[in-house]
């Protein structure tokens, strides 16, 4: 018998039903996945998932395996252009929950929640929609479907990619389902990226399938007439459901007492439309309209959307409904909150037979009943888009479908994603791409009422932000129909006007923004409409390549009649960022002082914290790090008086961390990069995620917790990096890769970061420098390493903070290959950059520069005191390894034989097997020999090879602790923490955390 679920009868689909029953079996041991359905319409995904999700219930139900929870949304063709609708839609965020991560997405798509200017709403929400997701997971098995990806927003396809790859990692079964057409590039990339055995196509149903389908649908073995019809159905099970209903509703198939079903109708629908144009025939007229009406609002509808928008209370409707739900025509929905059309090319087929003018004016109506009663503007949006006849489609297209280096960089204020770099004494310039999208300062709203639809206008003056940082396209569609509408030059055309050049600038729509803003600035007298318009104006002419124009008319605007304290304290942070984009550094530091002054006149919380932010970034660039400390001190206390500073707070907290690590406060900046990477997952701004991430690679790196380093590189998917970040953590890997002596892992990466560093126009990046280096040098070349590091600092001569960590390897490579010249510059160099400086490493670089050139036994092993002193292991091994290396020559073997096992230890605790083999090899001709105590090779699985990280995680999952809880007892990052259980998984040679429980408690016996 073949199994009937709530999307009707599954047939010839066997295979397939095992795939998915097996990953279902495997996400109740705890092991998740990916998969993906293709399939013409009415091909049977929905059916097949429903059937899988169905056995899985009665398994749980009789005891067989652990229970699930299940979400599921579907893409929209009357919703595409939101953000992420299907997956709010799964996960029923709008409902009210005591979930604080729920009632924080709520309150974003409400505009509730204190955001600032600027933000990527989107994606703080899919950062927000990951975390809930992972927390789901911690509480019990989740199963998320996503139907219809080919309606998707990209944000929403972006996100299933990013939830695929974290599905292995967590109890997270993640189905998605598309359609062939219409093509579209992320899709076709998506489809890439799901492994092969967990790509699901369905076609057809072959003849016998069909036959046993029939059979089932007539109630009878079907007669040669009926399997005729049935063959015209092209094997698609939907229509064949549709065709065989119809026949039954009039009679047209009759069952005789030997079970044989024989056709008995004159007449059938000829196509699929027609068979569900007969089911739609059978409801009655008044029914008919409350189902237009929920076609209005989509494939799934909220019951109070739909009483709403037809002035009904569910009482009035519930007859209609009932009727519906007996016909086949709408299914429960959404946990019972919601109803929604048994398959989308029912809601299709009603939605077109709605004149064109009237589905218009329906939708205008329905958008403001719908903010009459409180929807979130999204939902509002949605409707007004059609209703003015906006870009999307219109629907009704499925009916035609025919059947058949962190360490000395800042991260600046952006918004695009990945950080910008400038070393202590460097100096910024429009060449170096500084984007200086900084939060822009909160602006008041005007009141008049224009010319055009008054309830559109000021539904739009009173939501305008919140949709613009949601949905910045439907956003500009709706703006730019307002703006036309109204008088230009009253207050509400301002308004809407800056709202408007917002929602372009979003979208990347530099020069239309810039259009807009400029006009508008012909027209604005407010104070706060003119701080607005040129916050975006400067921010399209910089990325025009116009800062010097931008620089200009911001001057005009500062010495303008009426300009008060505050406004001129915003202008005067705008001025001093577009300065520093500019190259002119002591400009911009006389602007940030001069906005400070005015801010601090004015009370103004905001222009305060971003006025200190950009005299922090300057006394980091002028290498002034102990001046910059107390500035990021004094920001960071600002931000935590207003809610709405929270990314300040997060990118002061950032360029904190970059400033200890440059003073070699190594532990502190891991602390600060590790706070600030835990507050970017709860705030949910990817951007901010992606620079702590990068700080805390770069700390973990240079404190040697090399393993460490390369979970944290893993954490963050490489399509939200900037290329430049990319080229870092691809260099970082690779050095680690070499020293470990795995060259090949270490040219993969290497070969990886080639297109990375290529769109930055091959930048200097000191780890992918020394990677390059180490590669001729494992190959040995020496000659040729030493090569890479000399061109790259001649390629930045007056940059010694970029450079500075090519000196100690430039110097140590030139001595080996007898160049005394270059050894000698190179020596100079570091003297240069250690004159005056109190920070340990640039003095202990100069101390192994003059120790090596000397051949200095004595300066060597004071370097490597100095280098002991910054936490730093690796260079203290290679210190003491040229000491010992003198020592010798000196016939100190005592001394030289101290030396050379600090360096092995130092080595063995790195985990530098490369490194290891070569001292043991070079030393062992003088008789010098590692000691007994010295370690063996690292493990790479079972309990020896795990992390000090990994055996705290491990710890505390045998307690019984979730991911999100372990996170905040360690003060990481969820997803850091998911990344820890999976490596723990893998080393141990199990799949689920009750076996990692098992074999800690199975450990913790036997160490007793």
């Amino acid at each position: 018998m073949h199994p009937v679920t709530p999307a009707g009868v599954l047939a010839g689909r066997a295979s397939e039903q095992s795939l998915l029953d097996g990953l279902m079996r495997e996400l109740a041991r705890g092991s998740g996945n990916a998969v993906l359905l293709e399939g013409e319409p009415g091909i049977g995904k929905t059916t097949l998932v429903r059937s899988a999700l169905a056995t899985a219930d009665l398994a749980a139900q009789t005891g067989q395996q652990s229970a699930c929870q299940t979400f599921w949304g579907a893409g929209d063709e009357l919703g595409q252009e939101l953000p992420l609708s299907p997956f709010l839609d799964a996960v029923r965020v709008r409902a009210a929950s005591a979930n604080a991560r729920r009632t924080a997405i709520a309150g974003l798509l409400r505009g509730e929640v204190a955001t600032d200017r600027g933000a990527d709403v989107p994606a703080m929400l899919a950062e927000q929609l990951i975390a809930l997701v992972i927390e789901e997971t911690a509480a019990r098995s989740v199963v998320l479907v996503i139907d219809d990806l080919q309606w998707a927003d990209p944000a929403s396809v972006r996100l299933w990619a990013r939830l695929a790859r974290t599905a292995r990692q967590v109890p997270l079964l993640l189905i998605g389902m598309a359609r062939p057409a219409p093509q579209r590039e992320d899709l076709l990339a998506l489809r890439r990226m799901v492994d092969e055995g967990n790509r699901i196509q369905l076609d057809a149903l072959p003849q016998l399938a069909v036959a046993e389908l029939v059979g089932a649908l007539a109630g009878g073995r079907p007669d040669s007439a009926l399997l005729r019809l049935a063959a015209g159905a092209a094997g698609n099970p939907l229509y064949l459901t549709e065709l065989f209903a119809a026949l039954t509703r009039s009679g047209g198939i009759a069952v005789t007492s030997s079970g044989a079903a024989r056709l008995a109708a004159e007449s059938v629908p000829d196509s699929l439309p027609g068979a569900i144009a007969d089911r739609l025939g059978f409801v009655s007229v008044p029914t008919r309209q409350v189902l237009q009406g929920a076609a209005l609002l989509g494939v799934e509808f909220a019951l109070t959307d739909l009483t709403a928008v037809l002035g009904k209370t569910v009482a009035d409707l519930v007859p209609a409904l009932d009727e519906a739900r007996a016909c086949g025509v709408l299914i429960d929905a959404g946990g019972g909150v919601s109803l929604a059309f048994r398959h989308p090319l029912i809601r299709e087929a009603l939605y077109v037979d709605l004149p064109a003018a009237i589905r218009s004016a329906w939708h205008r109506d329905a958008g403001r009943a719908l903010a009459t009663a409180g929807a979130a503007p999204d939902r509002v949006a949605r409707q007004l888009l059609r209703a003015i006849g906006g870009s999307s489609r219109t629907g009704g297209q499925g009916l035609a479908t025919s059947i058949g280096q962190p360490g000395r960089s800042i991260s600046n204020d952006t918004s695009q994603a990945g950080s910008n770099s400038y070393p202590p004494g460097g100096t910024p310039s429009a060449a170096d791409g500084l984007a200086l999208d900084i939060e822009r300062p909160p602006v008041g709203r005007g009141g008049s009422v224009g010319p055009v639809d008054e309830w559109m206008l000021d539904w739009l003056t009173t939501s305008a932000d919140s949709l613009v940082g949601q949905a910045p396209g439907v956003a500009a569609e709706l703006l730019a129909q307002a703006v036309a509408g109204v008088s230009a030059g009253s207050v509400k055309h301002g308004w809407l006007a800056s709202r408007l050049a917002d929602a372009f600038f979003r979208t990347g729509d530099w020069a239309a923004a810039e259009q807009v803003a400029q006009r508008a600035l012909s027209y604005a007298t407010d104070p706060d409409l003119l701080v607005d318009l040129h916050w975006t104006l400067t921010q399209c002419r910089m990325r025009s390549g116009s800062g010097t124009e931008a620089f200009t008319a911001l001057e005009r605007a500062l010495v303008a009649p009426g300009i008060s304290a505050k406004h001129r304290a915003r202008l005067y942070v705008l001025a001093a960022r577009t300065s520093l984009y500019l190259g002119d550094a002591e400009a911009a530091r006389g602007q940030a002082d001069d906005a400070l002054t005015a801010a601090t006149e004015a009370h103004d919380a905001w222009a305060t914290g971003w006025a200190v932010h950009v005299l922090a970034i300057m006394a980091t660039i002028r290498g002034e790090l102990t001046q910059a400390l107390p500035l990021y001190e004094r920001g960071l206390a600002v931000t935590e008086t207003d809610p709405a500073l929270n990314d300040l707070g997060l990118l002061l907290q950032i360029n904190k961390a970059v400033a200890l690590g440059n003073l070699d406060r190594w532990n502190e900046a891991l602390a600060t990069a590790e706070r600030a990477g835990q507050l970017a997952d709860q705030v949910g701004t990817s951007l901010r995620q992606v620079q702590a991430h990068t700080v805390l690679v770069q700390s973990l790196y240079e404190l040697g917790r090399w393993d460490d380093a390369l979970t944290e590189i893993a954490v963050v998917p490489r399509d939200l990096k900037d290329p430049h970040i990319v080229c870092i953590e691809l260099g970082i890997a690779a050095e680690i890769d070499f020293h470990r002596n795995d060259p090949d892992s270490a040219r993969r990466q290497l070969a990886d970061a080639e297109p990375h560093w290529q769109r930055v126009d091959y930048r200097t990046t000191p780890s992918l420098t020394l990677a390059r280096s180490l590669d001729h040098e494992q190959a040995a070349e020496p000659c040729e390493a030493l090569a890479v590091l000399t061109s790259a600092l001649d390629s930045n001569p007056d940059d010694l903070g970029e450079t500075e960590d090519f000196l100690v390897d430039a110097v140590r490579l030139a001595v080996k290959v007898d160049d005394g010249a270059t050894a000698q510059r190179v020596t100079e160099l570091a003297t240069t950059l250690a004159k005056g400086s109190e920070i340990p490493h640039q003095q202990a670089m100069a101390l192994y520069c003059h120790g090596m050139i000397d051949r200095d036994a004595e300066t060597l092993l004071t370097a490597a005191q100095r280098y002991a002193d910054t936490g730093r292991p690796l260079p203290r091994a290679k210190a003491l390894e040229a000491a010992a290396d003198c020592l010798v020559a000196d016939e100190d073997k005592t001394a030289a034989r101290q030396a050379f096992e600090q360096a092995v230890e130092a080595y063995e605790f790195l985990g530098a097997e490369a490194d290891l083999n070569r001292i043991q090899s070079d030393f062992r001709v003088y008789g010098i020999r590692r000691g007994p105590r010295s370690k063996h090779r690292r493990a790479v699985s079972g309990w020896d090879s795990l992390t000090d990280a990994e055996l705290k995680v491990a710890a505390f999952v045998e307690e019984g602790l979730s991911n999100p809880d372990i996170a905040a007892r360690l003060v990481l990052s969820r997803r850091t923490v998911a990344t820890h259980v999976s490596h723990i998984l893998k080393k141990l040679n199990v799949t689920t955390r009750t076996d990692i429980a098992r074999e800690s408690a199975l450990r913790t016996v036997t160490l007793q």
